[in-house]
């Protein structure tokens, strides 16, 4: 990780809407990849943190992007005042965010905005990014995930990938079945080719997205940023989205394999990601200190939908605090379902107790 200094925050690769000065961005930088990419990762730190949130953000878009939030919606997301990055810190975390290849100030393959080659790639730099965190803040501190929709996605498989990577996964509407979208439109007639037109023409924009209707603000503000590639409005590249497709077909398989201590928000009738499959991650998964919550009045984007968006906020923090020293002992009893729907059981210890024990 090679740290800018402050005085290196350029607006011309970096500060191009002032939302680092604004958004009280703590420090920032950048890493190398396997590839030869360079990819931008930012800061929101806390003196003596309990922990270390590593943030993992959606297609189509970038980390301040996701992080922050607009003055006045819809606007330009520069503010820190009223975020979720706000409410971790004042819980004494601090908070790292990347911006996964193709998105945000990182590079691009090909040079193509929004594409990669191979989705294991983003996973692969995603787990690179939390190890190199990690190592900067401390092995010993508690660390815990955060993806949300497409970075669901990448938590998971970095997760089943590496069950010590760390102690607890947070997960907002995971990207981990895409049938809705496949049966969206022209996609329905392309799903079956996408794989050998992706041969060919692998960053021609061509399977269709859903725009966010039930939210326009959110909509205008992810059409006005220039640094994204927006849904509803764009279509995801050819490569792109038979990644997507193929991708989510294996770790399907794999969920029986998540073994990290998790909690799931997944709106009912998300038109973007397929509601079922957290229920089947829930149902599947090896730990036994895991979650599932059901929220309502909501498109997508759990993280600024409001009111939900504060719900779900508030129950984050208080799950991982309750994770600090390790996973939850089980439950003496069932708990009960409740409005939003709610599903838990809670764990035996994990190969994570070890550093646990270490920071008791």
């Amino acid at each position: 990780m090679e740290f800018v200094p402050k005085s290196g925050w350029n607006k011309a690769e970096w500060d191009y809407n002032g939302a680092l000065k604004k958004g009280k961005v703590s420090r920032l930088g950048r890493f190398t990849n396997a590839e030869g990419l360079s990819l931008a990762f930012y800061s929101w730190e806390v003196p003596d943190p309990k922990g270390v949130v590593v943030f993992s953000h959606g297609h189509g878009v970038h980390a301040t992007f996701e992080l922050l939030n607009s003055v006045k919606a819809p606007g330009i997301r520069t503010q820190y005042k009223g975020t979720w990055v706000e409410e971790f810190n004042k819980a004494g975390y601090s908070v790292f965010a990347m911006d996964h290849q193709g998105h945000g100030r990182s590079d691009f393959a090909r040079g193509k905005q929004c594409y990669f080659e191979r989705i294991d790639n983003v996973v692969q730099d995603y787990s690179q990014f939390v190890t190199l965190v990690r190592k900067e803040v401390g092995p010993e501190l508690p660390s815990f995930m955060l993806g949300m929709s497409m970075g669901g996605f990448v938590v998971v498989s970095s997760a089943i990938k590496d069950e010590n990577l760390a102690d607890g996964v947070v997960l907002l509407a995971p990207m981990l079945s895409l049938q809705k979208l496949a049966n969206r439109g022209i996609n329905k007639v392309l799903l079956p080719l996408l794989t050998v037109i992706s041969m060919f023409l692998p960053t021609l924009p061509l399977a269709e997205t859903a725009r966010n209707t039930k939210f326009p603000h959110s909509q205008r503000e992810v059409e006005i940023d220039p640094l994204t590639w927006p849904s509803g409005l764009k279509r995801t590249r050819c490569r792109v989205a038979a990644e997507y497709w193929l991708g989510t077909q294996r770790i399907q398989k794999r969920l029986h394999e998540m073994n990290i201590p998790f909690i799931a928000f997944h709106g009912r009738d998300d038109p973007m990601t397929d509601p079922e499959s957290s229920a089947m991650l829930f149902r599947k998964a090896a730990c036994e200190d895991k979650s599932l919550e059901w929220v309502d009045n909501v498109f997508h984007d759990l993280m600024h939908e409001k009111p939900t968006s504060d719900r779900v906020i508030e129950s984050i923090v208080e799950w991982i605090g309750a994770r600090i020293d390790g996973p939850v002992k089980p439950a003496a009893h069932k708990p009960k379902r409740a409005a939003p729907k709610k599903e838990e059981k809670s764990a035996a210890p994990s190969a994570r107790v070890t550093r646990a024990r270490n920071r008791a």
